[in-house]
Order: structure tokens, then sequence, then C-alpha cells
């Protein structure tokens, strides 16, 4: 068994080598950055997973393999999923009108300083990296993963070195002359290499930065490694809208003291979701203050075929 498997570590090492791994992207051949959209399922999984959510409104849902790796002090993901399930609130008009129980303009407020501030920069940096090493792989199935286990530092090393070729410049230097590459193509290539030195080992970053910037025959390079927006903007309401209403329309269990007649029964809807409205609502500062209008008089037969 160990045989085979030095035997099986022997031919990964041998296929990995340096071209490979400059040539990674996590672009696909529709431009679509596939590391960047694997950390928003990233995203979208934990925001449904906050213990503030996740009972009354996600309760399906499965945390990611990932999950845990997350580092949750760069960001308040409970302040988040609040606002957005506030959000998708406020969108669904739904018949009991827990629409319009959520001050919109203060939700609108609320996302767009967390899309637009410099924490969800940084969260956005934390799940690139995370998901990056698994999703970035090229058609021999080799992933960016494969050289970090492989000796991170020596991949980084010789990167470095295969950069400090004549050819390498010589070759950047006739895509830009032949409008092959601009400048602003030219620095995400390069930002895309501190994300390789980075989870490669971190000390090559800047000497790869300082490099670069003194050959001269090439345009400056911006490091833009945890300043760029890696998630992108906000997510689609409707990426939670089923959940939500369904959780708006949850009766209330069926209870004996409250009938109004021999054959009438109050029942409320969304009784837990009311609760998260006048409680996590009103401590992100977006309920209005009005409830909805969640009750119903219901027939025992009417009852029974609802239950």
């Amino acid at each position: 068994m160990n045989s085979s498997r030095s035997s099986i570590c022997s031919l990964t090492s041998k296929k990995l080598n340096v071209v490979t791994l400059y040539n990674l992207s996590p672009y696909d051949k529709k431009g679509r950055d596939r590391a960047q959209e694997a950390a928003r399922i990233l995203l979208l999984n934990a925001l449904k997973m906050e213990p503030n959510v996740h009972e009354i409104f996600f309760a399906d849902t499965k945390p990611n393999p990932l999950y845990q790796e997350i580092d949750q002090t760069i960001f308040s993901l409970s302040n988040l999923s609040t606002a957005i399930t506030a959000d998708v609130i406020s969108r669904h008009k739904d018949e009991f009108r827990f629409h319009t129980t959520i001050r919109r303009t203060e939700v609108n407020k609320s996302l767009n300083e967390i899309y637009s501030g410099l924490a969800w920069k940084k969260l956005g940096f934390c799940l690139y990296t995370l998901v990056y090493p698994q999703v970035v792989k090229e058609s021999s199935r080799i992933c960016f993963k494969d050289f970090v286990d492989n000796g991170g530092t020596k991949w980084a090393e010789n990167l470095l070195q295969w950069l400090k070729q004549p050819e390498w410049t010589r070759l950047i230097m006739k895509r830009i002359i032949t409008g092959q590459c601009s400048e602003e193509q030219y620095n995400i290539e390069m930002n895309n290499l501190f994300v390789k030195f980075h989870l490669l080992d971190p000390a090559y970053v800047i000497q790869t930065y300082y490099f670069l910037n003194q050959q001269k025959a090439l345009p400056q390079v911006h490091l833009e490694l945890v300043t760029r927006n890696y998630l992108g903007g906000a997510f689609d309401w409707t990426l939670f809208k089923e959940e939500i209403s369904r959780a708006i329309r949850v009766p209330s269990p069926f209870d004996m003291s409250s009938r109004l007649s021999l054959d009438l029964n109050d029942v409320f809807y969304g009784v837990k979701v009311d609760e998260f409205i006048v409680t996590e609502c009103r401590n992100i500062g977006v309920w209005n203050g009005k409830r909805p209008h969640n009750r119903q008089m219901l027939r025992l037969k009417d009852r029974c075929v609802l239950m």
C-alpha cells in the first residue's frame, strides 16, 4: 500500500512544473472567475448557517466543507444575514404583509455600507483564498493545491526565478505592443500571481512586487492583494426567496384555548418570522414598528387539511 501511494505521489510530482503553475488561472474560457463564484457559494452557505436565521428560514441547509475555516473575526456575518433576510422579506409581497414591516431605505443603506466597506474586501480575500487551491485547475486536472501540498516555498521560488528570465519579460512586452494585453489586463494577471505567491509562501509577494516594478519596460504593477473586491456585489435576492416564503407560511400550532366558537380557530402564520423582525431586524434598525396581518380564522375542517 505504501509503495503504491509513493508511486502515485511521485507521478504527481513529475507532472508539476513551473509553466503549469504560471498558467493556472481562476478564469474560464468565458472570462468568469471560478474562484469568485466558489467564494460566493461558500458565503451564501455561511449566511444561511448563521444561528440568527438558520433554524427559522434555512434549517435544511448543511454546512459547506470549508465553513469551519472561515475567519469570522473579520466580518459580522450575523448582521449581513439579518440585513439580507430583511431585504428579501421587504421585496416578497406576501399576503400577510410581512413586507410592510421593514424599512426598505434603511435596509438598502445598511447593505450598501457593507458591500462598499473594507471589511467586505477582507472577507472576500479570506473566502477567495480558501477556495482558490481546489477550484483553480487545468485540463489535466492538476490543481493549484497540488503545488501547495508539494512544497509551497519551493514552488514560490521556482515561479519567481521563472519570472526573472529575460524571455518572460520579452513575451509580456510583445503581448502589450501587439495589443494582446492591456495595462489593465497585465495588472489583473500579476495580481493573480500575487494570490499564488500568498498561498505558496507569503514572503514572496513583496519580493515579486518589487521585482516587477523594477522592470522599466513593463507597466507599473499595483498590488491589490487585499484591496480588491473578490466577492463582487450584492446577492440575487431570489436565492433566499423560496425558503423565506416558506417560513412566512408556517402556521402556528393548534391551540384549543384560542377557539372562538365550536368550529372556528385562530391561526397565526410566520410567528417565528414575526419574532425575528421585532428582535433581529430591530437590532440593526430596519424594523419600522409595524406588525404583519398574519392572523386568520379557520374552520376545524380547513385546519385539518392545512395540517
